[in-house]
């Protein structure tokens, strides 16, 4: 018996927002002289449309289904469905309940989160709620599900019929899962500061070595308008750029430690962001460098 998930406004908004963000960047790219600014939002606008594409498909297919032996968490990514036998299955319940600890979805709507997320009494789960008028929260042993199928009772009798209990077991949240969120806050951090380093380190070791020419191309991306700067310039610039992704990353840092009241478990991804921005400055180092060498 296969169920589909309630309709929410919260995705056209999402759809609106989407089309704002890429307009702005899009401004940005075709008015800004920085050849830098152009290649981050270049960069920024693949990856929005990469990861709002997925999502599009995803709520778009998404579905949930009850057969002889499992309950299925699917879309048209099959090969990311959640397939979870019935007989693992420990306990289901319906719930309307805002999502105060969901991450930024659930923050911005309070009803709708798609992926991982915290509800407050169980703890971790899968979340794929398009609307929490409509939710129904089971579980296994292992892991927490949570979805939100138009016809709720239907899907509630069907797990009856299929003698998995009604409740709602409370299970307080693990010190642990604290513990861990905190060490990959960290994590991320070390590993971006590292990249910083890298960043910075590189060409002061090259030209304190006498391996950098003594003008440096600003950028490889067109040959057309290559440019050329002195090498200390060019120096001066990477330390500058590299201090201001340190402090970025410092912010973002204890920015995940407020974001943590939104994002109760998975907050440390915050950090993905300088993540993001330092890796591309790396490679438009590279970019710079390799042809030095070519």
């Amino acid at each position: 018996m296969k169920f589909f998930p309630e309709r929410s406004q919260f995705i056209n908004n999402l759809i609106l927002t989407l089309i704002g963000f890429l307009v702005t960047m899009g401004l940005i790219l075709r008015f800004s002289d920085s050849v830098l600014l152009k290649s981050l939002m270049m960069l920024l606008i693949f990856i929005l449309i990469l990861i709002s594409g997925y999502y599009f498909v995803l709520l778009k297919t998404l579905y949930y289904e009850i057969n002889e032996d499992n309950v299925v968490i699917g879309s048209a990514f099959r090969f990311l469905n959640h397939i979870i036998p019935l007989k693992d299955i420990r306990f289901f319940t319906e719930r309307i309940t805002l999502l105060n600890h969901s991450g930024l979805a659930g923050m911005l709507s309070k009803r709708f989160s798609v992926g991982k997320g915290y509800m407050k009494g169980l703890g971790k789960v899968e979340m794929y709620i398009t609307s929490s008028r409509k939710t129904i929260y089971f579980g296994t042993d292992y892991k927490n599900y949570a979805i939100s199928p138009e016809n709720m009772a239907a899907f509630s009798q069907a797990l009856l019929k299929k003698g998995i209990p009604e409740k709602f077991p409370q299970r307080s949240l693990l010190e642990s899962d604290i513990l861990e969120s905190d060490e990959k806050l960290k994590q991320y951090f070390v590993l971006n500061t590292l990249m910083i380093l890298i960043y910075i380190g590189v060409p002061l070791v090259l030209f304190y070595q006498s391996a950098l020419p003594e003008y440096m191309s600003t950028h490889q991306l067109d040959a057309s308008t290559l440019s050329y700067m002195p090498v200390k310039v060019f120096l001066d610039r990477t330390v500058l750029v590299g201090i201001s992704a340190f402090f970025l990353n410092l912010l973002v840092f204890f920015g995940g430690k407020v974001y943590e009241r939104i994002d109760r478990i998975y907050y440390y991804r915050v950090m993905l962001i300088p993540l993001v921005i330092v890796s591309f400055l790396l490679l438009n180092l590279a970019n710079v460098l390799i042809p030095v060498f070519v």
